[in-house]
């Protein structure tokens, strides 16, 4: 687990899970990885105020990580203008070369 952790130092979209109360916390920024503990920063917001937290903890309560990779809109109509977009800046691409 140590290890992994210390691949996703400044990575996005890395959520990570507490033991003990399985407790999910969202779109984590890892910041240091030592023999033992993981610090990290998180955002929680409420109807009146944004925090931003900084937390260490032991990696033994760290009990699964999880990465979103891609997320793309369920609309097929905007998949089709977002693909659409995507091969037109391919397509310049290429000619610049």
């Amino acid at each position: 687990m140590r290890d992994k952790l210390r691949e996703l130092i400044g990575q996005p979209n890395v959520w990570l899970c507490l033991g003990g109360t399985n407790t999910w916390i969202k779109n984590v920024q890892i910041l240091d990885v030592t023999n033992k503990t993981v610090t990290f920063r998180y955002e929680d917001e409420t109807e009146r105020e944004k925090r931003l937290w900084e937390k260490t903890t032991r990696i033994k309560n760290i009990t699964e990580v999880e990465v979103k990779l891609v997320a793309y809109p369920k609309d097929t109509q905007r998949v089709a203008h977002i693909r659409g977009k995507l091969s037109n800046l391919l397509q310049q691409e290429l000619e610049q070369e």
